[in-house]
This record gives structure tokens, C-alpha cells and sequence, in this order.
């Protein structure tokens, strides 16, 4: 009986281990980027393109591939509360 719950606690141990795949979990893909385009007004978003730099694991990869995001207003105006003497 100890014998078995020794392989059990052992088994379970085991399973809780992460495994060296997901540890050294890498894309598969590497792309080179450009810088970001200008904002498209109309769609609200910039893009950049990348060129594939290596290709891991015999992964099949696109030669060039096409990214965008929102583009952010960089016209937002911070504004500082006054600190020390002359506070309001």
C-alpha cells in the first residue's frame, strides 16, 4: 500500500513539472518590422509591414505579412497641478 501511494505522489509530481517545450515555448515565426505608416484617417489605424528573418521548426511561414493598430491622438495636452507656494 505505501508502495503505491509513493508512485502516486511520484506520478503527481511529475505531471506538475512544466516541460522543457513549454518552457522554451518560441514563435515559430521572426519577422523584421518596418517603422509604422501614417495614421489612415479613414480607418482610424496605421499599419507596417515585416520580412521574414528565420522560420523555427519547419514552421511554415508567409514571406511578408501586414500589421496594424488604432492610431493614438497624440495631441492630448497634460496637464500639471501647481505644487508649492502659489498653489490654488
Amino acid at each position: 500500500m505505501q508502495l503505491r501511494n509513493f508512485l502516486v505522489l511520484t506520478l503527481m509530481a511529475l505531471l506538475a513539472l512544466p516541460s522543457e517545450a513549454a518552457k522554451n515555448k518560441k514563435a515559430d515565426c521572426k519577422y523584421k518590422f518596418e517603422s509604422w505608416g501614417a495614421c489612415d484617417s479613414s480607418t482610424g489605424t496605421k499599419t507596417r509591414q515585416g520580412t521574414l528573418k528565420k522560420a523555427l521548426y519547419n514552421a511554415q511561414c508567409q514571406e511578408a505579412i501586414r500589421v496594424t493598430k488604432p492610431c493614438t491622438l497624440k495631441a492630448k495636452a497634460k496637464i500639471r497641478a501647481k505644487k508649492g507656494k502659489g498653489k490654488d
